[in-house]
């Protein structure tokens, strides 16, 4: 009794917990043979695997530093600590206490307070809006720590935010449920373009998912619709906009007078529909019925009507949609007023040597024969008249004057071109049939 009295006099005078070992001696003495503190109890501490996770994915929990077999009040084996899932010894997600079959009970510690779990993220309405979830195990001695994974929200995003109807858009999408065979759950993803249902898909085990999409053809020219990736049976769900094109129409040249062939050349409208009409000012260019091609474009070749000078409206319509440009219409050019030498005024008659000098000059005139038919009885000459320019006729001569109106014949040695009598003359080699 007085060395029970003893030790607890001596761990008063130590702090924290202590082992104090006290005998009676002979004699009456009581003595301490030993005096000391246990070890301290290790800190608990859990790491989960891995940091960054989606719904539905798993996730390891490595906890150390636990309640050892050494602590008194082990359920499991041996003595040894559990978390068994009932009560107060539970692993809560995100404040809620998860249960089978997204974990399995119990979790055995081992001597120091080590254990391992694996746990499926469970999708529900709480989890799919977290951006991050802690975990918080609780063991049969009642030590406890906590972790946290951060969640990747859903996403989705586009190849091409802008194209035309028609065209093909690539959509991937991450953060979406994964696919776990070992859930007793499996998501899918509804895709929808504005009102209109695309597909289906199911992401993969990261939770991402990657399709085409075809932009639908009932979407307005020009507009913005909204890509919705909602996962089905949940309100949870992605977004992202994808926008249609305004159709456009343009012009080659872009300017002009009245009478221009231009190339009129419209993108971006409906796939193979008819062009109702194609129109600078207020007419049309368009001259048979044309369909634009597999790209909803088209091209056509057409002339500027008469139109008076000024910026033009150029209009496309094709299928209810209309695109516009411009032309300028220009002045027409005016070619300059050509100044023609005067022609000088033809001489009622002139002397052969005079008229004739230019071929005479260059000794290509051989001779020269006019016939007067009013003298065609009279002789000698009845009505023929000659006129040769080399001097040995000069007595021979009876054509003396070369009277305006008058029919002559020519002779000349080389085909040329001469001026006679303020006329173009054109003569061939031989005889010419000249009106003076």
């Amino acid at each position: 009794m007085i060395a029970a009295l003893i030790a607890t006099l001596i761990a008063g005078l130590i702090s924290g917990p202590a082992v104090i070992q006290a005998a009676l001696e002979p004699g009456g003495h009581v003595g301490a043979s030993h005096v000391s503190r246990p070890p301290a109890a290790a800190t608990p501490k859990i790491e989960a695997t891995p940091k960054t996770a989606v719904v539905n994915q798993a996730v390891v929990l490595i906890g150390g530093g636990f309640s050892a077999k050494s602590v008194a009040g082990g359920t499991g084996s041996g003595g040894r600590h559990q978390i068994t899932g009932t009560v107060s010894s539970t692993i809560t997600m995100g404040g809620t206490v998860i249960q089978s079959p997204y974990i399995t009970y119990p979790i055995d510690l081992d001597d120091g307070g080590s254990w391992v779990a694996e746990i499926i993220i469970e999708g529900n309405s709480s989890t799919l809006g977290l951006s991050n979830l802690v975990f918080k195990p609780t063991d049969t001695g009642g030590a406890s720590a906590s972790a946290s994974v951060s969640l990747t929200k859903p996403k989705i995003s586009l190849d091409d935010d802008e194209s035309r109807i028609g065209t093909n858009v690539k959509i991937n999408g991450v953060g979406f449920p994964a696919t776990n065979v070992l859930s007793p759950n499996s998501f899918r993803v509804n895709l929808t373009y504005g009102s209109n249902n695309l597909t289906s898909v199911t992401p993969d085990t990261d939770g991402e998912f990657e399709v085409t999409i075809i932009v639908p053809t009932s979407a307005l020219i020009p507009s913005t619709n909204t890509i919705t990736a909602t996962i089905v049976g949940t309100t949870t769900t992605a977004e992202k906009d994808h926008s249609v094109p305004a159709a456009s129409t343009s012009v080659a040249p872009s300017a002009g007078p009245s009478g221009t062939t231009v190339t009129v050349t419209g993108t971006n409208f409906r796939a193979f529909r008819t062009i109702t009409d194609v129109t600078i000012g207020v007419l049309t260019i368009l001259r048979s019925s044309e369909t634009t091609d597999a790209d909803g474009g088209f091209t056509i070749t057409g002339v500027v009507s008469v139109l008076p000078p000024g910026v033009k409206v150029v209009s496309s319509t094709v299928g209810g949609v209309k695109s516009f440009s411009s032309f300028n219409v220009l002045q027409p050019d005016v070619p300059p007023t050509p100044t023609f030498a005067p022609t000088p005024t033809p001489a009622p008659s002139i002397t052969p040597a005079i008229g004739l000098a230019p071929l005479i000059d260059d000794e290509k005139v051989v001779r020269v024969w006019h016939f007067d038919p009013s003298a065609q009885d009279t002789p000698p000459s009845f009505g023929w008249a000659l006129y040769d320019p080399r001097p040995i006729f000069a007595l021979a001569n009876t054509v003396t004057r070369l009277t305006t109106g008058k029919f002559y014949w020519v002779s000349v040695k080389e085909g040329r071109t001469v001026t006679l009598n303020g006329k173009e003359r054109v003569l061939f080699a031989g005889w010419n049939p000249v009106s003076w």
